[in-house]
């Protein structure tokens, strides 16, 4: 899985695992995340999009099960709070 510079403001780059369906999203803002069970196909869109900010937001935020991997918790009850909120049912999910 390598990691690819993105000409975007708000990503600094993305990765993509083919045989895992895993897609990793290092943010402007410094914070990553893998997205799970996200098909080859919507990744080389994300490739092919103008703006890849929309396309995230529009197209994988809130739509694939995630974790954010730049936070590893020292404190166990911060890991708690973590595992909490990764469960938490996103907003799609809520209609």
């Amino acid at each position: 899985m390598e990691k690819r510079s993105v000409n975007s403001r708000g990503i600094q780059w993305i990765r993509y695992d083919e045989t895992k369906s895993i897609l990793e999203v290092q943010y402007a803002s410094s914070k990553t995340y893998r997205y799970f069970d996200v098909p080859v196909a919507c990744y080389e869109w994300l490739l092919k999009a103008d703006s890849k900010g929309k396309f995230l937001n529009r197209l994988v935020k809130d739509k694939y099960a995630y974790e954010r991997i730049d936070d590893v918790p020292k404190d166990p009850d911060d890991l708690e709070r973590l595992l909490k909120e990764s469960i938490r049912p996103s907003s799609s999910d809520q209609g």
